[in-house]
């Protein structure tokens, strides 16, 4: 036996055992401790721990379900008491499944950039806890930047050939669907009346449509890796996705929303060989206006009415965070920008006394009051690396094309959607869709660096391998 099969038998061996003992341990505690959820709990880790075992196989799979869950807009979507748990626990998992890997030796720890960037601001983040005077606030929001730059870390060390992002779109794909079903659910078995706004699964009005930008690609990406007869039925499924998509973000009334898929079109028709989605889009946009108007009654009327004020009254928060910022250069101390930002609300307006924790609503902003003007540098520079990481593989793709011509353009035009109402959101600084787009953006030079790695590991012969460009 090699070194390194013993290795591997040692890791799997000593996996399995601690697992079972973890498993005891917990089951003992349970009902020692006589919970009366203990039955469920339990049948619930009779279930999770055989999942868990098989993921093992392919930590590919445990990182996707991390991020679908993740995923999951606030709302009933989310079981309350259950979501923290199982996105926590999703998230250590798909961890664990790949540092497993590592040691065995059969995965290599890959860094870029984003990712060492990312891992500098939450290093910066950690120094700000000197000064944060609440440092439960500032343990949470550490966790939750700590568990998304995980969640990138996996996917830019995981999704780097052609079928690793078959996979990854599928995922996301799945969740446009989802997102999709939610809302036509809600609009058809819920007693929805029109001209409200459309509220699906408890989720909030503006969110539907940010979820649903951002699977876009993944309802793409199987139309340009098809032929024949496939790649029709995937076009017919994507025209369906944005027909509805359309229809339910006029429904919810999100201004936000109704911008983002504009500006989407907008930025296609000035691609020629995504004209074609463009027009379609606008055909779309233009049937539902003239045989189903009533679709956007409640976005008409938002429109004209101004409901909620200039931006939502955003243009208060804004000019707060930037006094609190140019009087405290080095932040309040991550997670404590709300509760410290109040007063300079209260000093511009009244009308948001009640709220003792509110947000700049603006992600820029919101990192700036957290971590001054050294966190802001940093987390500006997390953005700029991966869209720079964007640019310089498409620059490239003539001389090592890593994916379908159609994938630059249309990931141009859903970031630029996405950005249009990022820009204005409130805790979307490190969200999870956030980091789809980091993901999609380093996608390309994620292909293209393992597929020279492996032309350089077969030697200067003449490669067969034959990129596929959709």
């Amino acid at each position: 036996m090699t070194a390194r099969a013993a290795r591997q038998s040692l890791v799997h061996a000593a996996l399995w055992i601690g697992g079972a003992g973890l498993l005891l341990l917990v089951a003992l505690a349970l009902l020692i401790l006589k919970n009366p959820s203990a039955p469920v709990m339990l049948i619930g880790l009779a279930v999770v721990a055989p999942i868990g075992l098989l993921l093992l196989r392919n930590p590919l799979t445990a990182t996707l379900l991390a991020v679908f869950v993740l995923l999951l807009p606030p709302g009933d979507l989310q079981v309350a008491g259950i979501y923290m748990a199982a996105s926590n626990g999703a998230i250590v998992a798909a961890l664990g499944v790949w540092l497993v890997r590592v040691l065995s030796g059969n995965e290599t720890i890959k860094w870029n950039p984003t990712c060492l960037l990312f891992a500098l601001y939450i290093a910066w983040g950690v120094v700000t806890l000197l000064w944060a005077p609440d440092l439960v606030e500032g343990r949470r929001k550490l966790i939750a930047w700590t568990f998304s730059f995980i969640l990138l870390f996996l996917i830019c060390n995981q999704v780097r050939s052609l079928p690793a992002v078959d996979r990854f779109m599928r995922m996301l794909g799945l969740m446009g669907w989802l997102m999709i079903l939610c809302g036509t659910y809600t609009l058809l078995f819920t007693g929805f009346v029109f001209g409200t706004r459309l509220k699906s699964f408890g989720m909030n009005e503006n969110t539907l449509g940010v979820m649903l930008i951002v699977a876009l690609p993944g309802v793409v990406w199987p139309i340009m890796r098809s032929v024949g007869p496939r790649r029709r039925s995937m076009l017919i499924l994507a025209i369906t996705y944005m027909l509805c998509a359309v229809a339910l973000i006029a429904l919810s009334g999100s201004r936000g929303g109704a911008i983002s898929v504009g500006l989407l079109l907008l930025m296609l028709l000035f691609f020629r060989p995504a004209r074609k989605w463009a027009v379609g889009g606008v055909a779309v946009i233009l049937c539902l206006f003239l045989f189903a108007p009533f679709l956007f009654d409640t976005l008409i009327q938002r429109a004209i009415e101004g409901e909620g004020g200039e931006l939502g009254g955003r243009p208060i928060l804004w000019e707060a965070s930037l006094l609190f910022m140019r009087d405290h250069l080095l932040g309040a101390g991550i997670g404590n920008g709300p509760f410290r930002l109040h007063p300079y609300i209260a000093s511009l307006t009244s009308a948001t006394n009640h709220r003792m924790d509110l947000p700049s609503h603006q992600p820029f902003l919101e990192v700036g009051v957290d971590t001054g003007l050294v966190g802001l540098i940093i987390y500006v520079c997390v953005i700029g690396s991966a869209i720079w990481s964007f640019v310089q593989s498409r620059s490239r793709w003539l001389l090592s094309p890593s994916c379908p011509d159609g994938y630059y353009l249309t990931v141009i035009g859903v970031a630029a959607a996405y950005g249009a109402t990022w820009i204005k959101g409130g805790g979307l600084e490190n969200h999870t869709s956030l980091i789809v787009m980091f993901a999609l953006l380093l996608i390309p030079s994620l292909v293209q660096e393992a597929d020279d790695r492996s032309a350089r590991e077969r030697g200067p012969w003449p490669s067969k391998h034959r990129h596929d460009r959709g």
